[in-house]
């Protein structure tokens, strides 16, 4: 709130910035995380192509449709986010959707 009221953070700016420009200055915030960042893009903006690797309800899910055997490390499931370009958000939610639905 504080970047907010002193104009750290233009919240009304960063509908118009690039993911990569809204996660670096989100993330310059104490207590924000790329997962956070990547959630504020998926869910506020609603960017298109978001695929937050750090989230484990994501991972998890994806293990289980994939039928994996073991939940992937980040590594992994950034490549296995490529697939699903330049729509990886909507894949995020049917993935949370499984997940919410097990």
């Amino acid at each position: 709130a504080h970047a907010i009221l002193n104009g750290d953070l233009d919240l009304e700016a960063l509908t118009t910035q690039d993911d990569e420009t809204v996660q670096r200055e989100l993330t310059k915030l104490t207590g924000i995380g790329p997962w956070t960042a990547k959630v504020y893009l998926l869910m506020v903006l609603r960017r298109p192509d978001i695929w937050p690797v750090g989230d484990r309800a994501l991972a998890v899910a994806v293990a289980e449709v994939k039928q994996l055997g073991t939940v992937p490390k980040a590594d992994e499931l950034t490549i296995i986010g490529e697939q699903y370009r330049p729509y990886r958000s909507a894949a995020t939610h049917l993935f949370w959707h499984h997940y919410l639905s097990r």
